[in-house]
């Protein structure tokens, strides 16, 4: 069994905006010891760019089901039956963590009737090439629960999974991949129906045909890929009220997988914060909140006061998250 949760990206927070802050963070945000900033965003994720083909399993091939659920969710990841034999036992195992998140790692076999060329785009007439990179059998996430729910990708890669009203409930990491040869892969997922998603992964680089390398085949035979992601439903460890620089104060702490997964994690831990603390709903504790999420990650606390002015967010970014003019 499992875990997750989850919530719908900030319309201000563009690719542009994102790209803007971390520039900022980077050169006048004083981030703690050790402080690991969150990976900045792409359109698409190297696995599933929207150029790339998207071949459905074959009807005839078996299939292994793995239930994943936590807080009312349900997921069921559908991965290839021969990915057992690619992974030398289980294709699909989960591990928990402390905060109720589970790391969930996958096998994936060479999809041996499609390949992509460098760029993206399918060799014409061949399967083989100076350019052929070898491309996986895609897994399959189904939505179970809620009923009503959906499926959404967020600009990161990562899966966010809303109820009826559009709320977060909980969600999955944007996806990696490892070849079984060890070297790295690349991995992305898609939304193809409101409740199903798909998960591929694609061989990073090309390979000179004939000649095979570190990273498989240019035909993509012999290797697969190990896919991990990780699913949370805990966005907050705590968040307390007490005095900071003369005024109110709300010291959040975010678990773990919130503070390492990206846009879901950030979006989840938002809603759950103004689920329990109404106060915070506001727009310039938002913006202090996101300039902790994509600047000062391992940050303690992140300290939120709503007596501090609403300048906007590149302008909280700009004063170190803590604004006073």
């Amino acid at each position: 069994m499992t875990s997750l949760v989850l919530r719908r990206p900030r319309p201000h927070a563009t690719l542009a905006v994102v790209g803007m802050v971390v520039a900022v963070l980077a050169t006048s945000c004083s981030l703690p010891d050790g402080a690991a900033p969150v990976p900045s965003t792409s359109e698409a994720p190297e696995g599933a760019a929207p150029g790339d083909p998207s071949p459905a399993p074959s009807p005839e091939r078996a299939t292994v089901t793995q239930a994943l659920s936590a807080d009312g969710i349900e997921l069921v990841l559908t991965v290839p039956l021969e990915a057992a034999n690619a992974a030398g036992g289980e294709p699909v195992t989960v591990t928990p963590d402390e905060d109720g998140s589970s790391r969930v790692a996958f096998v994936l076999p060479p999809d041996e009737a499609a390949t992509v060329t460098s760029s993206g785009s399918a060799p014409t007439g061949t399967t083989d090439g100076p350019d052929a990179v070898s491309t996986a059998v895609p897994a399959t996430i189904d939505l179970v629960s809620p009923a009503d729910g959906s499926l959404v990708r967020n600009s990161d890669g990562s899966i966010t999974v809303l109820d009826a009203a559009g709320t977060p409930l909980g969600g999955l990491s944007a996806p990696e991949a490892t070849e079984t040869s060890g070297s790295a892969g690349s991995a992305g997922a898609v939304v193809v129906a409101p409740t199903r998603a798909e998960v591929h992964a694609k061989a990073r680089g090309a390979t000179p045909s004939g000649t095979g390398s570190a990273t498989g085949d240019a035909a993509g035979t012999g290797h697969g890929w190990t896919v991990t992601t990780w699913l949370g439903a805990q966005g907050v460890r705590s968040a307390t009220w007490g005095d900071r620089e003369g005024g109110r104060s709300l010291a959040v702490d975010p678990t773990p997988w919130a503070r390492q997964s990206g846009i879901v994690g950030e979006a989840t831990a938002w809603a759950q914060l103004v689920a329990s603390e109404p106060e915070a709903a506001s727009t310039t504790m938002r913006d202090q909140f996101d300039c902790h999420a994509l600047g000062a990650t391992d940050k303690k606390t992140w300290n939120l006061e709503p007596w501090r002015p609403d300048v906007g967010f590149l302008a909280t970014a700009a004063a170190r998250c803590n604004p006073t003019a």
